[in-house]
């Protein structure tokens, strides 16, 4: 290899468990023309790096993190230790295709004369390998995100475009390190949900632009037969951080107009949600919705500090950003979702 440059950092969070084998072994056999490096950053004091064999030619260096931290902690601390131009994050229960960190380089590349600065990949779900885990979100009217692959569609290439979106999962996305460092990295105060769309509008605000990379592809276990959401997520991470992120994530983000207008709506939402919980028996949850509500209103003033921050560096004017990460699914998904969150459903 003459060239000892790294260009993309390979950071995966892993917490426990043998997927990351998988992982590993599919990262291993990467076709890229570019030297890369991969951190792993694990929950497990026991996990071995020696299995990852150097691959001649592409790979630079391996090495591994002990943290217990949850993932935003975990990925901004891969990035401490990250040689590479560009960041690319993966969760431990992703498989990627062969060509997926190639993509993803180029696709960063190719798109920086037009101000691209993060992408995320394709996610097919790892049970239903011909539908969808993953193919970007946006904004609504209501502060709550729509996914357009909801309820696991399938695949019939209608998102085989490369185009704005507001954000993705993180278990699949590249972004710039100067960038990722210029906008404050991940918010490790959400720890789990929702980290990844605030680094994504964050780094809209800057004047920069997120998109949806098809070609970089994966498998996603997460809420399969493998691996159902049930064993992962807790009622307190659906229900308190989701309630406490989602609500801090659209004021810290939202233009003065629409912090006025969407951030009540969704208040009020994850009140009656709240609400619906109790009186249909699962009071866990609604226990951690209203925990969630008093923790934004017992540090509003921290939160609206962090807002003030956002706020004052933005280069993105709101009424030229909207039209691009705000989209109106039909009025049946509201419905659809509301119900199936007060069924206990919401990965699904």
């Amino acid at each position: 290899m003459t060239d000892s440059t790294c260009e993309v950092s390979v950071i995966v969070c892993h917490h426990k468990g043998d997927f990351i084998n998988g992982f590993l072994d599919s990262i291993h056999a990467s076709v890229t023309n570019f030297p890369f490096e991969i951190i792993v950053v694990s929950s497990d004091e026991k996990f071995d790096i020696s299995k990852i064999l150097p691959i001649e030619g592409n790979l630079i260096s391996v090495s591994s993190i002990y943290s217990e931290e949850l993932p935003a902690t975990k990925r901004n601390l891969g990035a401490l230790h990250a040689q590479g131009k560009y960041l690319a994050f993966f969760d431990d229960d992703v498989e990627v295709d062969y060509s997926c960190l190639a993509w993803f380089h180029d696709s960063m590349e190719n798109s920086r004369d037009k101000g691209v600065r993060m992408g995320y990949g394709k996610l097919h779900n790892a049970e239903f390998t011909t539908r969808f885990d993953e193919a970007g979100s946006f904004l609504t009217w209501t502060g709550f995100l729509w996914s357009r692959a909801e309820q696991n569609i399938e695949d019939k290439g209608q998102f085989d475009t490369e185009e704005y979106i507001l954000a993705g999962k993180s278990a699949s996305c590249i972004v710039d390190k100067n960038v990722f460092y210029q906008v404050g990295g991940f918010d490790k105060d959400f720890g789990i949900l929702g980290e990844e769309t605030d680094l994504s509008w964050r780094i809209w605000l800057r004047g920069y632009s997120v998109i949806f990379v098809p070609q970089a592809r994966g498998v996603h276990y997460f809420n399969t037969k493998f691996k159902p959401s049930t064993t992962f997520y807790t009622a307190k991470r659906v229900f308190y951080n989701g309630c406490r992120n989602y609500i801090t994530m659209l004021m810290k983000n939202l233009g003065t107009v629409r912090f006025l207008t969407i951030l009540p709506v969704h208040v009020t939402i994850w009140f009656l949600a709240g609400v619906a919980k109790l009186l249909t028996g699962k009071v866990e949850d609604g226990r951690n919705i209203f925990l969630g509500l008093w923790y934004v209103l017992s540090h509003f003033s921290y939160v609206m500090r962090k807002r003030n921050i956002v706020q004052s560096t933005r280069a993105q004017k709101e009424k030229d950003l909207i039209p691009i990460i705000m989209k109106s699914p039909k009025p049946s998904y509201y419905f659809y979702r509301f119900c199936r969150y007060i069924k206990g459903s919401v990965h699904g």
